[in-house]
């Protein structure tokens, strides 16, 4: 009897043992599954962000290309005055050099030969002058032209950006003052959600809650597919406390899986091109608030969906 006891005991700890082994194999996996995404995810952050650079500094090209324009036109224009007021002035010179011409008696040749040399002088002289005065107006006439357009482009960019948080806005009206925040910045419109609107703390699987604005979000993004998107999560500094087979290991892994599961969110429920969004962690790094407060921490625990125009049309006209 008692050897019967013993085996058994032997089995059932040789047992419990292989269960234990079999957790920490599944993981290890779930670890590296998630190193890899990780990885994966701060490849395709380092391409947004050399795509946000281009685009920010084409934007800002643009905008001093504006400038200069202006200011071409502002000289231009005064060059074509005071090219006017010459040309009018040798028009008179000519006129009245023709008219002392005809005047003259035919006896007093040597005079008329000279006069008629000063007379051919200003005209090719006011010929110059013309063409000069023509091609300065085409140069001006170009110049205002791409001034227009571009200036267009700008108001047009700026009224669909103002249109598209207005219409987000409406989308989550029943969310604001709950966790999320809709604002413009740098010609981008940002959808603020904190962590108690989709997240447990620590968990990184959306709430009831956080997926019906995610729902309503998703279906404005359906509707305008000149739109990119991304998604950050971002985190206090509170250090991350894991198992020690926990498959989130510290702030960063928190942050791009949060990041990671809204992106999937936004796809499972409205029909949008997946190489539109771009999943992104940014852990700590980038607070709101840099406080140590209690206040402060609960501000930077957000997600940060960022939208942004295509600005192709853009890029077309500074070519």
């Amino acid at each position: 009897m008692k050897r019967l006891f013993l085996t058994v005991v032997t089995g059932v700890f040789v047992l419990g043992s292989c269960v234990t082994k079999q957790k920490y194999n599944e993981s290890q996996s779930d670890l590296a599954a998630c190193k890899a995404e990780r990885e994966k995810l701060a490849s395709q952050k380092i391409n947004l962000d050399n795509r946000v650079t281009e685009l920010e500094t084409a934007v800002e090209r643009m905008k001093n290309q504006i400038r200069q324009l202006e200011a071409d036109t502002t000289s231009l224009g005064s060059m074509r005055r005071d090219l006017n007021e010459a040309y009018k002035k040798m028009q008179s010179d000519y006129d009245e050099l023709s008219s002392a011409y005809k005047s003259m008696s035919a006896g007093n040749k040597r005079d008329a030969e000279a006069m008629l040399a000063r007379l051919q002088e200003a005209q090719a002289n006011l010929d110059e002058k013309e063409r000069e005065l023509k091609q300065l107006s085409e140069d001006l006439d170009k110049k205002s032209a791409k001034l227009i357009e571009l200036q267009a482009i700008l108001d047009k960019k700026d009224a669909d950006v103002l249109a598209l948080k207005e219409k987000i806005k409406s989308a989550l009206q029943g969310f604001e003052g709950s966790g999320l925040e809709v604002y413009e910045k740098n010609g981008k419109v940002y959808v603020s959600m904190d962590e108690k609107l989709l997240f447990a703390s620590g968990r990184f699987n959306i709430d009831d809650k956080g997926k019906d604005a995610l729902r309503a979000l998703a279906k404005v993004l359906e509707a305008d597919a000149e739109i990119s998107i991304t998604v950050e999560g971002h985190t206090d500094n509170v250090p991350y406390s894991a198992a020690s087979s926990a498959q989130i290991r510290d702030n960063w892994d928190l942050s791009v899986m949060r990041a990671t599961t809204v992106v999937k969110t936004i796809l499972e429920y409205g029909k949008i091109n997946p190489e539109r969004l771009t999943a992104s962690g940014r852990s700590q790094y980038l607070p709101v608030d840099a406080s140590d407060t209690k206040e402060a921490r609960a501000k930077n625990r957000r997600t940060e969906i960022i939208l942004t125009p295509r600005l192709d049309a853009l890029f077309e006209v500074l070519r």
